[in-house]
């Protein structure tokens, strides 16, 4: 009897520590980054939507279009396949940012900007 005792708590204790291995310990410090898919067709799909969405708000020509994708791809290469630190994603995050900005005319920006300004400030169920 002690012994099949003995056995479920091991198992049980056991079990908790797996489980609680698989999270993280501090969610709010992990960096905040784009998904990496590994495969590429997902890649690329994930990438047009990101792309037709700016077309969107924005209203892109196809050489800004090529551009963005050109950007994307670089980026996706430089992340693939290494282990970086979360202030290193963050500054190629940046990057990739500015990069982006750069590509688009100063209307093009300011309309991103309204569009951005309004979505931070029109969310439902807000808090605080």
């Amino acid at each position: 009897m002690k012994k099949t005792i003995l056995a479920i708590a091991a198992l049980a204790l056991l079990s908790i520590a797996t489980v609680n291995a698989q999270r993280g310990q501090y969610p709010s410090q992990r960096p905040n980054h784009a998904p990496q898919f590994n495969n590429p067709r997902i890649d690329n799909a994930y990438q047009e939507l990101k792309i037709n969405r700016l077309d969107n708000i924005v209203k892109l020509t196809r050489k800004q279009e090529n551009e963005l994708k050109r950007i994307e791809n670089h980026y996706d290469r430089i992340l693939r396949g290494r282990r970086l630190s979360g202030r290193d994603i963050q500054r190629l995050e940046n990057e990739k940012q500015r990069e982006i900005w750069s590509v688009l005319t100063p209307v093009q920006r300011q309309r991103l900007a309204a569009h951005q300004h309004n979505q931070k400030f029109d969310r439902p169920y807000r808090r605080g």
